[in-house]
């Protein structure tokens, strides 16, 4: 969504040929999966943007109409949806609903980003350069993983491929995320922003007045998602120092990045990135055909077409505007490739080895810091194998994603004595009954929000690796769960 609302470099040639710049999305999943949420949000935060649905409108709904005027019966033309939202975004939502004869209509629109108008006397083309991104439904209400994706998707490939990316959302079922989504339904029913009174009074000149904060406030009701942090460098000694790694913009900021974005930076293409996409597109069709070296056809959710191409060369250069950068280099290729791989195969994307190589030396660096034994260096082996020894002799880290099991404790820390247990059982029931910890603001981020908590008013605080078995140790006892670098209270 953020590279849509981006987009690439539109183009114009001497010979007439318009080449669009503009990146169309479409979801189709299960009921209930938040797509019409994500289409309000993208409505929210994009500088023009228009919503419609596939029931509520017609094709001339959505392009344009020739109507009369019943007084003097001169015929006028009227804009339709994606006309108005020219350097836009349209939003259709229940795109399935619309019937094959209005989906015939926004074909043009969708590439040549025109509306070509012919009848009752009037001879004339419109511009119509927006972004669609719609959200549909599968044939039989929910997505059946057992049929072949275009046994669920009832759309011709004439118009799939108009898309550069079609994503599939499903219903999976998950303890540990259905718990987040449950508490985060919760607390927008329960509390309200402080802001929220002043605005439904109309006083709109304040909010504008006020300066426009980069990232959004951190409070005890709307703290910020931060997830597991990296160990400052400038406090590599201590134990307690973890700084955060991500925050969470807030909205009027994201919205004047875009349109700064979006605007002012026309990235080139450079030549390692053109190789790189040219590369990944003979790839793909060799992949989709079964052409590959021993290997068959492979089910795609879209057709790969030469427009799959332009598709790749939009996705980098909406990533290099991302970036500010005025090129287009080989790691915005990277991104747009395994963007595009995710969308038509499901794969996914592995870790760059940029950010592997990081992850190593900070889990080697939080293997000293508590205390725990390097791992012996596997001169013997190949450079895969010596990475995977690594991987799996890494104890401070218990992501699931990284194919950990979370419930084994690390094999790298040693166990924790009783008595630091009882102690780190007590410092959390403190934390909590003091409010420093808000038991109906779980989950909490670890170790960014567990351990200052727990560390609080102790002279030997809590290492990461301690924290880690303690909570191990309770969720044993189904006293909380402990997934994916959060703290879920039951």
């Amino acid at each position: 969504m953020l590279l849509q609302l981006l987009g690439g470099c539109e183009k114009n040639l001497d010979n007439g040929t318009h080449i669009r710049g503009d990146i169309n999305v479409l979801m189709v999943g299960d009921p209930s999966t938040a797509k019409s949420q994500v289409l309000r949000y993208v409505l929210r935060i994009a500088p023009l943007a228009i919503a419609t649905t596939g029931r509520g409108s017609s094709g001339v709904g959505l392009t344009a109409a020739v109507v009369s005027d019943k007084d003097t019966g001169e015929r006028r033309l009227e804009a339709g949806a994606m006309v108005l939202a020219d350097r836009g975004v349209v939003c259709i939502d229940e795109f399935d609903k619309m019937t094959d004869m209005d989906r015939v209509a926004i074909h043009e629109v969708m590439e040549q980003q025109t509306v070509t108008v012919a009848k009752a006397g009037i001879h004339t083309t419109l511009n119509a350069r927006c972004s669609v991104l719609a959200a549909a439904n599968p044939v039989y209400g929910r997505y059946d993983p057992k049929r072949p994706p275009h046994h669920n998707i009832a759309l011709p490939d004439s118009l799939l491929s108009r898309f550069d990316l079609l994503f599939i959302v499903t219903d999976s079922m998950d303890e540990a995320r259905d718990r987040m989504i449950s508490a985060h339904v919760l607390r927008m029913h329960r509390y309200l922003l402080a802001d929220a009174g002043a605005d439904a009074d109309g006083d709109s000149g304040a909010r504008a007045a006020r300066a426009c904060a980069v990232f959004e406030p951190y409070n005890d009701r709307h703290r910020t998602r931060s997830r597991r942090g990296e160990l400052s460098p400038a406090n590599v000694g201590s134990d307690a120092a973890v700084a955060p790694k991500r925050e969470v913009l807030s909205t009027e900021f994201l919205r004047r990045f875009l349109y700064f974005a979006k605007n002012m930076v026309r990235p080139v293409l450079g030549d390692a990135a053109a190789d790189d996409l040219a590369a990944a597109y003979a790839e793909l069709r060799a992949q989709a055909s079964g052409q590959a070296a021993g290997a068959n056809a492979v089910l795609t959710t879209a057709p790969v077409t030469a427009r799959t191409l332009e598709t790749l060369i939009r996705l980098a250069t909406a990533h290099a505007k991302l970036r500010l950068s005025p090129t287009v280099d080989a790691q915005d290729a990277d991104v747009a490739k395994a963007l595009l791989r995710f969308a038509l195969f499901k794969e996914q994307a592995a870790k760059p080895p940029q950010a592997a190589a990081v992850a190593s030396k900070q889990s080697k660096r939080a293997r000293v810091l508590a205390g725990a034994p390097e791992s012996q260096p596997q001169s013997s082996q190949s450079a895969p194998a010596a990475a995977d020894m690594d991987w799996q002799d890494d104890g401070m880290d218990v992501d699931q994603d990284q194919g950990q099991n979370p419930d084994q404790e690390p094999a790298s820390a040693a166990p924790l004595s009783v008595d630091r247990t009882r102690l780190f059982r007590f410092q959390l029931s403190r934390a909590i009954a003091d409010r420093r910890l808000d038991e109906s603001e779980s989950p909490w981020a670890f170790p960014n929000t567990i351990l200052p908590a727990v560390n609080a008013g102790i002279s030997q605080p809590f290492s990461a690796a301690e924290a880690e078995l303690a909570l191990l140790d309770m969720e044993r006892e189904n006293r909380l769960m402990f997934r994916d670098g959060v703290v879920i209270m039951m």
